[in-house]
């Protein structure tokens, strides 16, 4: 009875433990490094940020890092190769419990100014988590401050009397309420507000009249007020909740999260029946490190630094559910044979279902995998709210020897159309995979009207047999042209015709003034033409080409449909070309352009390219 009995408590035990919250323990934590020690190890960390070397900080052996959500080494990418100056101060808060520390503010990054918020975890003293998000002010519409003007409220270092504090699970219910209150805001509101709350976001007071500028202030004053109107309803979810910092005797919570704009629609009605419209028309997130001040239960002051993200991005720090197991497949199904007819017909149906919003159309296998600019996302999310038909033109290749569709043309959110790209993949005759590349006008980088449009009349052209070349020499072609972009010296891998051209966004890039983002302004005055370009070593910036996968081939028209991810670390933006004369980058900041791309080979040399190209976190992850 007695061994039954300890084997029963024992069981119970592991239970108990299996049923704690993600990262959670039930050893004693000691508190290792206080409130002070905290707020010097992540005020050590900018100073380190602002000479570019981490050598200096207390470091644990492995240090995860992340900016916008994006892992990288830690002291070598991102802004630690990009940074000239840091704010002498910042917002600072920290929490011995956890071993957690946070700072908000501004740096300057290759002589721009940027918001800055970072997160670090501390173990036995070093740091050995440091989470970031960075804001530039690339055109997207978010609040953006001039740095020099921005004052962070002291009242977050004010150190409460004991009537006006509350426990760590009423702090983090009160900020949890917040989040509440904004996610779908429709007027409700769920925690309790200061009658003087104020918020500050990338360093504009958007809850204050005299700011103006189109913000929220303009609109209506004081936190409360805000949500009341239901001012953000645009919000569908603010997901991935986190608390890592909670500072119960200054009534402060760090929090990090994402808030998903899915814009189904693009107009609502304020409660007191005014109309808003929507800022932008396509799925989108904003990424945040969040601070509120809480006394007395009430959120008195909030601090927010948010960047705007791929839509439905994870953060690596948060912890997930284990996947559900997968569902068998029909057998039947999967024995069919899915040839170039059936590729088309399925390609197309899917294409129709997608631009009338109804995935049920679609015949799915059991197990889909899709993603929107290279994150996974539910069917049904996404691009599959906000679109509102597609061009009637769209250049199609189905590859029977992959099983694969794939298709170029514009896409339309509600009334804005953009430029995609679509790739399927079948299992069977069920589609199992889909990925869908959009570039949307305000996204950074080439732009072209999209009413002027058309697929290039080459790509259609079917090739004659003596200008066809095999599936493997066509797949060679594509590759060499990207190997050819990466660290480009000068050096040719692959070879192209005279009037070879590359149309990125609708805009031709390889003539005139405009160019691929992230090269020298106006390439044209150096070289123009695919190959000339490539030769002059414009593309120099791009620091590798990864991910490369084909997506489809048709030997006919010799066609190869290509996705791939080209860095730019952008460390240093000067650059010299083959025949010696320096330039710089247009840009100033670490990134990375998500490409779609199209290639056009006849007798084995490049005629034309055309692709899809969406500006990304630095770093971002392969989804595939």
């Amino acid at each position: 009875m007695k061994k039954t009995l300890s084997v029963a408590l024992l069981l119970l035990g592991s239970a108990a433990m299996a049923q704690l919250p993600p990262g959670e323990s039930t050893a004693w934590r000691s508190v290792d490094c206080d409130h002070a020690c905290l707020s010097q190890l992540v005020r050590d960390y900018m100073a380190a940020l602002g000479k570019r070397d981490a050598s200096s900080l207390k470091q644990a052996s492995v240090v995860r890092f992340t900016e916008n959500n994006v892992e990288l080494p830690f002291g070598r990418e991102g802004m630690w190769a990009t940074t000239t100056a840091v704010a002498p101060t910042g917002l600072v808060a920290a929490d011995a419990e956890m071993g957690q520390a946070a700072w908000l503010g501004t740096a300057e990054e290759n002589g721009r100014p940027v918001y800055f918020a970072l997160r670090i975890g501390v173990r036995d003293g070093a740091i050995a988590e440091a989470e970031t998000v960075v804001v530039r002010n690339t055109g997207l519409p978010l609040p953006f401050a001039d740095v020099t003007k921005v004052v962070h409220d002291p009242t977050f270092n004010d150190i409460l009397p004991p009537e006006q504090r509350r426990s760590r699970e009423r702090l983090r219910a009160v900020a949890d309420g917040y989040f509440n209150t904004v996610e779908l805001n429709d007027g409700h509101v769920f925690t309790p507000f200061d009658p003087d709350c104020g918020r500050l976001e990338n360093g504009i007071l958007t809850t204050a009249t005299a700011t103006g500028g189109g913000n929220a202030g303009a609109i209506s004053p004081g936190c409360e007020a805000q949500f009341k109107l239901g001012i953000y309803r645009i919000n569908k979810r603010i997901r991935e909740r986190r608390y890592p910092l909670i500072d119960v005797e200054r009534g402060v919570v760090v929090a990090t999260g994402f808030f998903d704009h899915a814009n189904e629609f693009d107009r609502y009605k304020l409660t007191d029946g005014r109309e808003m419209r929507t800022a932008l028309k396509w799925p989108n997130s904003i990424s945040l490190i969040e601070a509120f001040r809480i006394r007395d239960s009430k959120i008195h002051r909030i601090e927010a630094v948010f960047s705007y993200v791929p839509h439905r991005m994870h953060n690596p720090f948060h912890d997930y559910l284990p996947p559900l197991p997968p569902r068998p497949e029909d057998p039947a199904a999967m024995k069919a044979r899915c040839d170039k007819a059936c590729l088309l017909a399925t390609g197309d149906a899917f294409m129709t279902a997608l631009a009338a919003q109804k995935p049920a159309a679609v015949p799915w296998a059991n197990e889909v995998k899709f993603t929107e600019n290279g994150v996974g996302i539910p069917v049904g999310e996404g691009i599959w709210g906000s679109i509102r038909g597609k061009s009637d033109f769209g250049l199609r290749v189905a590859d029977a020897a992959a099983g694969t569709y794939a298709w170029y043309g514009l896409i339309y959110d509600h009334d804005a159309p953009a430029y995609a790209g679509v790739r399927l993949t079948m299992r069977g005759n069920r589609v199992a995979e889909a990925e869908v590349i959009v570039a949307r006008e305000r996204n950074p980088g080439p732009w072209a009207d999209p009413k002027q449009f058309r697929i290039d009349p080459r790509l259609e052209v079917v090739l004659t047999k003596g200008d066809r070349a095999s599936r493997r020499q066509l797949i060679a072609a594509a590759q060499g042209y990207a190997a050819s972009v990466e660290r480009n010296d000068g050096t040719l891998r692959a070879r192209f015709a005279p009037g070879c051209d590359r149309i990125e966004n609708g805009q031709l890039v390889s003539r005139g003034d405009v160019g691929s983002i992230g090269l020298v302004k106006s390439p044209g005055q150096y070289a123009q033409g695919c190959e000339a370009q490539l030769k002059m070593g414009l593309y120099h910036p791009v620091d590798r080409v990864r991910g490369r996968r084909v997506l489809a081939v048709d030997e006919e028209r010799g066609l190869v449909m290509m996705a791939s991810i080209a860095d730019f670390g952008l460390a240093r933006r000067q650059y010299t070309l083959t025949d010696g004369r320096s330039v710089e980058s247009d840009r100033h900041h670490a990134m990375s352009r998500e490409l779609f791309e199209v290639y056009k080979v006849v007798g084995g040399r490049i005629e034309a390219i055309q692709a899809v190209s969406v500006d990304q976190p630095y770093g971002m992850p392969v989804a595939w």
